[in-house]
């Protein structure tokens, strides 16, 4: 995902993403937009400079419009964070079989992408709420009597302004922090993906940050996991894309996109879809006796 424009873009790993034994009862899977919040210029040693932040895709998998969260797992090729035209069209697998540059990927490298995945969903999933606004106004002394008594009376007013002003100002920081801190942590988590996928460093010019990829891609990963996001999830699912010649800008889609993870849970089950399709039924259901029966009464 090298920087030019608004692509999203890296150059070729010569890797190899092979689909599992189950590819025929693979769900295909239809992404339709793609953008990427708050992204930061990582370098990735032999590779360059590339954009580290998760992609959100407005997409279509297994017929159903879902928001896929995904992590790039190869960086290999470009993709662009905008409309596609036409969609761009993926299949899923359970299995992550690649070759990064000569670096096979291990059972071990597998169990922490999916750790990964998982972590960064919640973190995606945990939007920091800012405080109320502030809307008490700022007393004026000429709304209080004259005199002494009129003076006490607005100094204790004021007082208790800038005490309510300063609460929220506090509580705006702590917010901003909270902010900047998920978008760090989602970064990183990126970062720490290509990290464990590539064999290569992945740095920034913030060192407290390529510490933080460091911890997530260590052995002992979930020690760094703050807020028990994911902690012991690492179910994910591996989607690539599909061969189709013709398409996008006259080029192959395969030759413009990229392959992702998303943690298992980012999409409903189709048995939860089923219940979420009862479920709104049966509401209708309700809400048309409880219309006849008001046309009754």
């Amino acid at each position: 995902m090298r920087k030019f424009n608004q692509f999203v873009a890296a150059l070729a790993f010569g890797a190899s993403l092979a689909v599992s034994a189950t590819a025929a009862q693979a769900t295909t899977v239809i992404l339709d937009k793609g953008m990427m919040d708050h992204a930061r210029t990582v370098n990735i040693s032999g590779i360059g400079n590339v954009y580290a932040a998760p992609m959100q895709f407005d997409a279509v998998y297994g017929g159903q419009s879902v928001d896929l969260l995904a992590w790039c797992v190869d960086v290999y090729h470009t993709i662009s964070a905008k409309d596609y035209a036409p969609d761009l069209q993926y299949v899923d697998t359970s299995t992550l079989s690649t070759d990064f540059n000569g670096k096979a990927l291990d059972s071990g490298d597998v169990l922490k992408i999916g750790l990964l995945a998982n972590y960064g969903q919640g973190v995606f999933d945990d939007v920091p709420v800012p405080p109320p606004a502030f809307t008490q106004a700022e007393p004026k002394r000429n709304q209080f009597p004259n005199g002494s008594a009129g003076t006490t009376a607005y100094n204790n007013a004021k007082a208790a302004y800038n005490a309510a002003k300063a609460a929220y100002n506090t509580a705006l920081a702590a917010y901003n922090t909270a902010v900047s801190t998920r978008y760090t942590r989602l970064q990183a988590v990126q970062g720490a993906i290509w990290q464990v996928a590539s064999n290569r460093n992945v740095s920034s010019s913030d060192s407290s940050f390529d510490l933080l990829v460091d911890n997530l891609s260590s052995a002992n990963l979930t020690d760094f996991f703050v807020g028990g996001y994911g902690d012991g999830d690492y179910g994910f699912t591996l989607i690539t894309p599909v061969q189709q010649y013709g398409g996008w800008n006259g080029k192959t889609p395969l030759a413009l996109t990229q392959s992702f993870v998303f943690a298992t849970g980012a999409v409903p089950e189709p048995t939860t879809w089923a219940l979420l399709i009862a479920g709104f039924g049966g509401a209708g259901a309700m809400l048309r006796r409880q219309r006849r029966l008001a046309s009754v009464a």
